[in-house]
């Protein structure tokens, strides 16, 4: 049995969707690659339908989502109204859909979930099961320069939103890094009208697994993927030594 993933920052999806804020799609590598895709589509950890709702908006017919979070599938489902889009209640290290894909893809660091090398091969099995002969898999990840894995444990201001209600909310929190494991876990607070204003609801925890990319080139090779590209951003940049890929295209082999 796989440990459980902690949903709490996704439990309330209009303030989820408030931090995430909108998501780059036209002129992107992603996008490129979306439209270059002749069959059907399958998105990991849609949540809202962020990334989903949009690509139907923007033409792109045969989409899934796919989704752990029943509330923001629920939400999801509201805002996409009579869009062409199946909707999945599933978690992505043991998913099956009962049909293949052309792509599958995963944005907003997806892959960073799975805080073992368990869950991350069982994702990936389920994806190589779950693609097409000729299919591909897009994913991004949160890879870590050294000089950002530090330790801020005292409380520090994130940034602002405004609610739609018309309130602010004033967003801090603090960073701790598991250097043996590869976690970084963030704790978020989320106050009212001020930065030392009443909680929006109770502080949440957020731990991601980072990976290098010799390690992330290990994975796919051993699992059944070979990389046609990668990027450091979805504009397309390549890596350097500031900025590391963190965008994955994959074959599977």
């Amino acid at each position: 049995m796989f440990e459980p993933i902690n949903l709490a920052a996704y439990a309330d999806p209009i303030l989820d969707e408030l931090v995430s804020g909108q998501p780059q799609i036209d002129n992107t590598v992603f996008f490129d690659v979306v439209r270059q895709t002749q069959g059907a589509i399958l998105e990991l950890g849609c949540g809202y339908g962020r990334i989903t709702i949009p690509l139907a908006q923007r033409g792109i017919t045969g989409l899934t989502g796919l989704e752990l979070s029943a509330p923001s599938l629920a939400y999801a489902r509201q805002k996409a109204k009579d869009l062409p889009i199946r909707w999945i209640e599933a978690d992505v290290r043991n998913f099956n859909t009962g049909m293949q894909y052309d792509l599958i893809f995963a944005r907003g660091s997806v892959f960073n979930f799975m805080l073992t090398r368990l869950d991350q091969e069982a994702m990936l099995n389920r994806v190589n099961e779950n693609l097409t002969n000729d299919g591909q898999f897009m994913f991004d990840t949160e890879n870590l320069p050294p000089t950002r894995m530090v330790n801020a444990l005292e409380e520090v201001e994130w940034f602002t939103l405004t609610h739609p209600n018309g309130r602010q909310i004033y967003v801090s929190g603090t960073d701790k890094f598991d250097y043996a494991q590869q976690h970084w876990t963030q704790t978020s607070y989320e106050r009212w009208d001020k930065p030392d204003g009443e909680f929006v609801r109770p502080p949440w925890e957020l731990t991601l697994r980072y990976t290098t990319p010799q390690e992330m080139e290990t994975l796919l090779h051993y699992n059944g993927f070979k990389i046609v590209a990668r990027y450091a951003d979805y504009e397309g940049a390549l890596e350097t030594d500031k900025k590391p890929s963190r965008i994955y295209i994959c074959q599977k082999q």
